[in-house]
């Protein structure tokens, strides 16, 4: 039973999923086993008491009970909620739900080789579902992971680390009003750098591009409104050609299919909209789902827009 009293989302349900199959350490696990050590193979059972011990874990779900031991590829017995398991009936159902969309996709088959059997209950990781493993979606509730992930990013700065860190704490403390305000801090913190570097690339090659943008940019001191500006400049910066009519700048406008102009406005609008909504005394509030998705999306936002960060600084 979620400890919110909110029923856990197929999202979550599936970020488990993931982060159980490929959970490396043995003692992130109820028994000390861990799918590498059985070459990504075993038993339905293997893989939902490493998923309910990850679900208490990360506090999503009560410990009601003791988590029973059982031997690694043993198919297990009927799940009683409070009796054997930690998972209510609408979870083990949700469970078996994601795990059958996982087979869909090709992330895991049936069956597995040697001592397991040549179906259901038994499975195995396919090769597809390894490579998903190794950039499974950025969890949360896994604060030292999604900054490693965040601090790869070369341009990334500890301003930009500290906000998303704060949020990853408020998240993780249940304070989720307060880690989307801490996430959008980070998010428009990260328009400033964009504007100041489309600013710096412009006056070194676009002269009347930079004219403009400095014009629409004067007596503006909302950051949503000069991203809107700099929403507008870099559609006119992908208009220009070279002397022999083709795109001047390649390099930046096959960023857009990553993450197109509009999306980024969309995310941004968003992010801003809801962190002022909270940001003062009103009646909304956000759920677990709402912050658990922007979390995760917003590692990718941030991985495209500091790519155009990147091509700014490195042409100016």
């Amino acid at each position: 039973m979620p400890k919110d009293g909110q029923a856990m989302s197929s999202l979550e349900m599936r970020n488990l999923i993931l982060e159980a199959l490929a959970e490396e350490d043995k003692a992130n696990t109820p028994y000390g086993m861990t799918f590498k050590m059985y070459g990504y193979k075993g038993c339905v059972s293997d893989l939902r008491a490493i998923v309910e011990y990850l679900a208490v874990k990360h506090n999503i779900i009560d410990k009601e009970v003791e988590f029973s031991a059982t031997a690694w590829g043993v198919p297990g017995g009927m799940r009683y909620y409070k009796r054997n398991t930690n998972f209510d009936d609408d979870e083990l159902n949700l469970f078996t739900e994601e795990v059958h969309q996982l087979m869909f996709q090709n992330v895991l088959s049936p069956g597995a080789t040697r001592n397991y059997g040549d179906d259901w209950p038994y499975f195995h990781v396919t090769k597809y579902g390894l490579e998903c493993l190794k950039y499974k979606d950025v969890l949360p509730y896994d604060p030292d992971g999604y900054l490693r992930r965040l601090s790869a990013i070369v341009s990334v700065d500890e301003w930009e680390k500290f906000y998303v860190a704060q949020s990853l704490r408020c998240f993780n403390a249940g304070a989720l009003e307060a880690s989307i305000i801490m996430l959008g801090l980070a998010g428009e913190y990260l328009a400033g750098k964009l504007i100041d570097a489309m600013d710096a690339f412009l006056a070194k090659n676009e002269q009347a591009l930079s004219t403009q943008f400095s014009t629409a940019l004067s007596g503006l001191t909302q950051i949503s409104r000069k991203y809107a500006e700099y929403d507008k400049i870099l559609k006119e910066v992908l208009k220009q050609t070279d002397g022999s009519g083709n795109c001047k700048y390649p390099a930046l406008k096959s960023l857009s299919p990553q993450l197109d102009v509009p999306a980024k406005t969309v995310y941004a609008t968003f992010l801003r909209l809801t962190r002022n909504e909270l940001a003062h005394p009103t009646d909304v509030r956000m759920d677990r789902i709402e912050c658990l998705t922007m979390l995760i999306s917003y590692i990718k936002y941030c991985e495209t827009q500091h790519q155009y960060l990147d091509f700014y600084t490195s042409n100016t």
